[in-house]
């Protein structure tokens, strides 16, 4: 019984490790390492002067942060469903006396499928969310482009803000 309750209190902490500073909180007052203008999504007119080089590289920036957290619950995805079967292939199905399937597993399956199964979970939400968001940002990035292709295009031209003939 006691050896159970240090097995469940470690898991736990495993877990509550993984997430960072649970357990301590933070004294100092946050120090702001962007600008405002860096911070917040910019997105260029629709009219005028319309988008810039800047927001082709802002709108790839967010498109990457999106791509990487999407390999991110990927991963973790799989590393859970590795741990699900391995603690899966620890234990045994019986029938009980009233007709019902249960199952007894021993001390590694008792801890790697309840593991396993919340990073399955939190990893297939993780890639639902991010992969939807992945479609909106490179939707986004797209736009621009195509509306700096429509505005400059690759012929030559005068251009108003540079002051000078372009490509």
């Amino acid at each position: 019984m006691k050896r159970d309750i240090l097995i469940r209190g470690l898991l736990v902490l495993c877990v509550v490790s993984l997430e960072g500073r649970a357990f301590a909180q933070d004294a100092t007052p946050p120090v702001q390492t962007q600008t405002p203008y860096e911070s917040s999504v910019v997105y260029g007119p629709k009219g005028g002067y319309g988008y810039t080089e800047y927001d082709l590289q802002e709108a790839d920036r967010r498109s990457r942060v999106v791509r990487n957290a999407l390999i991110g619950t990927s991963a973790a995805f799989a590393v859970g469903a590795i741990l699900l079967g391995v603690g899966a292939s620890q234990c045994d199905s019986f029938v009980r006396f009233d007709g019902r399937d249960d199952w007894i597993c021993n001390n590694t399956g008792d801890v790697l499928v309840p593991l396993g199964g919340t990073f399955v979970g939190l990893g297939a939400i993780g890639m639902l969310t991010t992969g939807i968001m992945l479609g909106v940002r490179n939707k986004q990035k797209r736009e621009i482009e195509r509306d700096m292709r429509r505005r400059y295009g690759t012929r030559f031209h005068w251009d108003d803000r540079s002051g000078r003939f372009v490509f």
